[in-house]
């Protein structure tokens, strides 16, 4: 409740600081529908069975900005829904909703603002990244239904101040609460996840510049239904390094270390490893407990670059990062995009995104997850605010913990559709 005060009150702040004088409000409808087909699109086991579906797919999106001089608002109501015709794939049927926006005012030196939002989202979407997303991390274990759902609320403000020419200090903070519809069956916990850090940048001279980066983050995750619960502290510090190659091309890197304190605690009826009870040994009145103090290398190389028509990012890298399955995991990533204009009316988008990660802490949890995902879209505008549009993914997701066995999954899918992207009106 209180994310959800903070969130619409940063957005009512936000409004009265605006001064009605050289404002501009814009409204950009955007919609676009089509067909959508997968080949296995409950996300099944591969030993299993199962059967490739046709089904379509329809999105709106509202975005709405204002602006003054010092000021910007916006906030974006959109919806994601997919439909099939056989009345057995119901579960199927997604429906996504988002309420997402960003607020933001400058000064003479210093400029603050925020990032805040609501989304409910089916397990199908909430579960599986592609490239370029900053989504919170999901298991990729079983039961992917659309009426297995994550609801999302989030606040996440910022403040930069130019202490000279070369120098800036920042200030970024986070909060997030995140809840599950079905728990116990899809073995997925509650959790909320704060952080905050400080940065101190100073730029050397047009080519070079370092950084200094200390964070601290709080994972609280619990699943009623199961009687679990993990709590974790992680604190890190990271030392960055931006090197400018040209006006169009920058590289990243930035290292450190972090150390994530944990402590989960279970029903005194199973231990994951050794079968009933834990301890204290046969007293089933007393839940489980572990705790552990775990360092883990943290940091990522960042390579942009833009040209005239093509603009490419690649980000490797290890972080520590909360998880649907009740734990912060290690993950060790690759998110790369190449954004394409092939010509005045055909556009491309490719990206992967590859991980593997563990159990950030030593209590004997296991939490592993191996995922790739590669994407293609297609765009060309045959009008001025009209498009149509191809898009292939393939995903392969394995996943292990310690009360299941491995489970292993591909999947193929194929959209096309229309798209109108309007410009939108001005006032």
């Amino acid at each position: 409740m209180i994310v959800r005060i903070l969130i619409f009150a940063a957005l009512l702040a936000g409004i009265c600081t605006v001064k009605p004088a050289a404002a501009e409000l814009s409204i950009k409808p955007y919609i676009k529908g089509g067909v959508r087909y997968d080949s296995n699109p409950r996300y099944q086991e591969n030993s299993v069975d199962y059967e490739s579906k046709w089904g379509a797919i329809y999105e709106a999106r509202l975005p709405i900005e204002y602006r003054s001089q010092r000021t910007e608002l916006s906030l974006t109501p959109r919806i994601n829904y997919s439909s099939y015709p056989d009345a057995e794939d119901h579960d199927l049927e997604d429906r996504d909703k988002y309420l997402t926006g960003t607020a933001s005012r400058d000064s003479r030196q210093a400029k603050f603002g925020a990032s805040y939002g609501h989304t409910d989202l089916s397990l199908r979407t909430s579960e599986f990244e592609s490239a370029g997303d900053s989504s919170p991390g999901g298991s990729g274990e079983t039961r992917f239904f659309a009426n297995d759902s994550q609801e999302r609320w989030f606040f996440q403000p910022y403040w930069y101040y130019q202490l000279s020419p070369a120098s800036v200090l920042s200030l970024n903070g986070g909060y997030q609460q995140i809840s599950y519809d079905e728990e116990l069956v899809s073995k997925r916990f509650d959790y909320d996840y704060s952080n905050v850090s400080a940065a101190f940048q100073h730029t050397l001279d047009n080519r070079h510049a370092v950084s200094l980066q200390a964070q601290f983050a709080k994972f609280d995750a619990k699943n009623a239904e199961l009687g679990s619960a993990n709590n974790s502290e992680t604190n890190s510090l990271n030392f960055v390094y931006t090197y400018t190659w040209s006006e169009t091309a920058e590289v990243s890197a930035d290292l450190g270390w972090a150390r994530t304190k944990n402590q989960v605690r279970q029903p005194n009826d199973i231990d994951p490893l050794t079968g009933p009870y834990c301890n204290p040994v046969f007293i089933v009145f007393f839940p489980c407990e572990f705790k552990s103090d775990a360092t883990n290398l943290v940091g990522n190389l960042t390579a942009t670059q833009k040209s005239e028509s093509t603009e490419y990012k690649i980000v490797l890298g290890q972080s520590i990062t909360p998880n649907s399955n009740g734990a912060e995991v290690v993950r060790f990533n690759l998110n790369a995009t190449v954004d394409r204009r092939f010509s005045e009316h055909l556009y491309g988008k490719f990206g992967i995104i590859a991980f593997t990660q563990k159990n950030a802490g030593n209590t004997n949890q296991n939490f592993d997850r191996d995922y790739i995902r590669g994407n293609v879209w297609l765009g060309y505008r045959f009008a001025r605010e009209w498009w149509i549009y191809a898009n292939y993914t393939v995903t392969s997701s394995d996943t292990h913990d310690n009360l299941s066995i491995d489970w292993k999954m591909h999947n193929h899918a194929a959209l096309m559709g229309i798209r109108f992207q309007s410009d939108g009106w001005r006032w």
